[in-house]
């Protein structure tokens, strides 16, 4: 059965913005999603901010990441709790 630009749901468009992005939907699968897209401006704010994510992570070197520091986390988190900054 085909779907229509109607019968997605906000909800089902942020399940699959996902596999949208990773090239994963079949076309008509994304063809019905674009459309949505084109209507509702909150699952388009959406949409670009997912993107937006996407490109940013790729771009990330893991080898200059360092872990954090266990200690540091542990007292940022204690001044948390207790309302320091």
């Amino acid at each position: 059965m085909k779907r229509s630009v109607v019968d997605l749901t906000c909800r089902e468009v942020v399940e699959l913005v996902t596999d949208y992005l990773g090239r994963r939907l079949q076309p008509q699968e994304r063809a019905v999603l674009e459309q949505h897209l084109l209507v509702c401006p909150p699952c388009t704010i959406y949409f670009e901010q997912m993107r937006s994510m996407v490109e940013l992570a790729g771009t990330l070197d893991q080898a200059a990441a360092k872990p954090p520091d266990r200690a540091a986390l542990l007292t940022m988190f204690r001044r948390w709790k207790k309302g320091e900054s």
